[in-house]
């Protein structure tokens, strides 16, 4: 089932679709953003569960293009308090226009996650700058995030600050995806 959502944002036509083709982002001046190719990236976290069951747990998961795997932070051992953190090296800098962030699919979407969180950029992995914070919605559907492509990055920093619950200290995510200037 092909899923089309339009919306306006700023002057800029947000086109995200949920099919075989590639996505885009499309400009008043003509100009396109595309999702980027996750094939060489890599993700860290600070904290993840390794031995989940058929790959999911591992920070990686965030970036094999699989929406049944899942990064989830560790519940067993240390079980640590938020915030909690998914560090994504690109391999190289570019422009950001949106961050797309996909829940851990379940029957029912999953209640437990994240309710809040911040994404930040960096061109050295050290020293980040505020792309903003956002709230993040009780689904199992893509949300998409906008960012400014005024500065170009190499790493992506998301990082949940608040749980859905106020009480629960783990978090959990499919994918991230991300939109760049073309």
């Amino acid at each position: 089932m092909k899923k089309i959502v339009l919306g306006l944002l700023a002057g800029i036509a947000l086109l995200t679709a949920s099919c075989d083709k590639a996505e885009s982002i499309l400009f008043e001046d003509k100009s396109t953003a595309i999702k980027a190719d996750k094939t060489t990236w890599t993700a860290t976290a600070d904290s993840e569960t390794p031995d989940g069951a058929e790959n999911t747990g591992k920070a990686s998961a965030v970036l094999d293009n699989n929406i049944a795997t899942y990064w989830h932070t560790d519940y067993t051992v240390t079980n640590p308090d938020y915030p909690h953190w998914v560090l994504i090296d690109m391999k190289k800098e570019s422009k950001l226009v949106a961050v797309v962030v996909t829940n851990r699919q379940a029957a029912t979407p999953n209640r437990s996650g994240m309710k809040k969180f911040t994404l930040e950029g960096s061109t050295n992995g050290t020293s980040f700058t505020s792309l903003g914070t956002f709230n993040f919605a009780i689904t199992n559907d893509p949300q998409t995030f906008p960012v400014s492509s005024a500065n170009a990055y190499r790493y992506i920093k998301l990082t949940a600050t608040e749980s859905q619950t106020g009480t629960t200290r783990h978090t959990f995510l499919a994918e991230i995806d991300v939109f760049t200037v073309k």
